[in-house]
């Protein structure tokens, strides 16, 4: 009769998933059976979710567990995103859409690469598409000196930047939707 090793699995444990974005809330729970096992792991979430706000459903956040404290993971917020779906019901015939997309350096040494999507009320010149983009570009920029991550986040999630920059370029030529489709924090150690 052949010997059958046997594999003892370990009992695994529940992880409370807490941000410092949202005032240590909990945002989830993993299992694991070690604590090292859990670092690095990502948990995506509704931002309406967590902000009880229904306007908020069109956007996703991403998590990223960081450390672990007492049996509780403590996760920062590295990725903001628009669901694909929203940004196809947004766009309309007749209007122009702007995408950008660059990398930022916030007054704190955090990389960021931000994607905005501008949509105009109607079709316009290609130089007023240009000049809105670099506008854009300058807003961030000069954004980014001024103010660190934490701040960015705070001000992203409740749509302060968005009020600010539509405001602005709306100098330009009237917009419809400005809004941030994308923000990822680089990983890259700084």
């Amino acid at each position: 009769m052949a010997e059958v090793e046997i594999l003892k699995k370990k009992k695994k444990k529940a992880y409370l998933i807490l941000s410092k974005e949202f005032n240590n809330d909990e945002i989830g729970e993993t299992l694991a059976s070690d604590d090292s096992l859990v670092i690095g792991r990502t948990i995506e979430i509704g931002l309406s979710q967590l902000t009880n706000d229904p306007k908020m459903q069109n956007i996703k956040v991403k998590f990223r567990i960081r450390e672990i404290k007492e049996g509780k993971c403590y996760a920062e917020l590295y990725r903001y995103m628009m669901i694909p779906t929203y940004v196809r019901r947004v766009v309309k015939p007749g209007r122009e859409k702007i995408e950008d997309s660059f990398a930022l350096i916030t007054k704190d040494n955090v990389n960021i690469r931000v994607k905005p999507i501008l949509l105009t009320k109607a079709e316009v010149q290609n130089s007023v598409l240009s000049k809105l983009r670099k506008k854009t570009r300058e807003f961030f920029s000069e954004y980014t000196k001024r103010n660190d991550y934490d701040k960015f986040l705070f001000d992203l999630i409740s749509h302060n930047i968005q009020k600010d920059l539509k405001s602005m370029l709306n100098k330009v030529y009237p917009l419809s939707v400005v809004e941030i489709r994308l923000m990822e924090k680089s990983m890259i150690k700084s």
